[in-house]
């Protein structure tokens, strides 16, 4: 028997209401309700649901996922390195879902604060909800204390809450970078509250090429124009090696004055440019 009231649900016609009751009638007994509190994740309903997450949506590497429904295909190139003259972070712009190319213009540098930079490798939505979370939580400590949270501290804030949500399937690699009273620092914190300082990370599918040119180049006393061909090239090489990386190479550069976007480039653009760059070099 429908114990609705037929006005009220005429009234509630598109709105949570409708979804939320939809969701209740489906659960079996005894299990716990769906978290309709804003900023919580909703749960599945299920009497365990870590157990549920774990065994059906777990981010994983080879064919451990094969028993998997639901299988997360990821693809991207990050990266980002400190040199004297301040910190470089430069990342592709493709999304893909396997061997479908979802969007090309995706914006994998999220702008934290004007000092602060974080970038986003595995899931689209978790980096970007939770670094927009970190933002918020940055922004609290600003107003709280009368000064800017130090890159260490954004790091730890980030890594903390994702040890709070290991093992629900959260699949991020993100890095964390910024100016602050200590100068310029870099971070490495993934989905299993792993938080690691560094010269310089990168992160995704098309990482190895990237350090390839990383580890043949980098130089801590680069000038900022020689940083930001290294920045360009490794992304590049990455995204000619890898189908799953591509699209717009966005870098930036971090200075005591802040971040400032340097330029988005067509990774096309680039091959004709190194090419041509190739081709000059073997006539000499």
């Amino acid at each position: 028997m429908n114990d609705f009231v037929i006005g009220s649900d005429i009234l509630d016609i598109g709105s949570r209401k409708v979804d939320l009751r939809k969701r209740n009638q489906i659960a079996p007994a005894g299990s716990p309700p769906f978290l309709e509190i804003p900023n919580e994740l909703p749960v599945p309903p299920v009497n365990n649901p870590a157990e549920f997450v774990r065994s059906n949506f777990s981010s994983a590497c080879g064919n451990s996922d094969s028993k998997q429904e639901v299988k997360f295909a990821k693809g991207t190139t990050t990266l980002a390195f400190k040199f004297n003259g301040g910190i470089i972070v430069s990342v592709d712009s493709r999304s893909t879902m396997g061997a479908y190319i979802a969007s090309g213009t995706v914006k994998k540098v999220i702008e934290i604060n004007p000092f602060l930079l974080g970038t986003m490798a595995g899931g689209a939505a978790d980096c970007s909800f939770w670094e927009r979370n970190l933002g918020t939580q940055c922004r609290l400590y600003e107003l709280r204390n009368g000064r800017r949270i130090s890159v260490a501290s954004a790091a730890q804030l980030l890594a903390n809450t994702m040890a709070s949500y290991r093992g629900y399937g959260l699949s991020m690699g993100t890095m964390i970078t910024g100016w602050d009273e200590t100068g310029p620092q870099l971070y490495y914190v993934d989905d299993d509250g792993t938080r690691l300082k560094g010269r310089y990370f990168s992160v995704g599918s098309g990482s190895t090429y990237a350090y390839g040119i990383l580890d043949t180049h980098y130089r801590p006393d680069l000038t900022v124009e020689e940083a930001v061909d290294l920045g360009k090239r490794a992304i590049y090489h990455a995204t000619h090696r890898d189908a799953y990386s591509g699209g717009i190479n966005n870098l930036y550069h971090v200075t005591a004055e802040g971040w400032k976007f340097i330029h988005a480039i067509d990774v096309n653009d680039m091959h004709y440019q190194f090419e041509e760059e190739r081709q000059n070099s073997m006539q000499e």
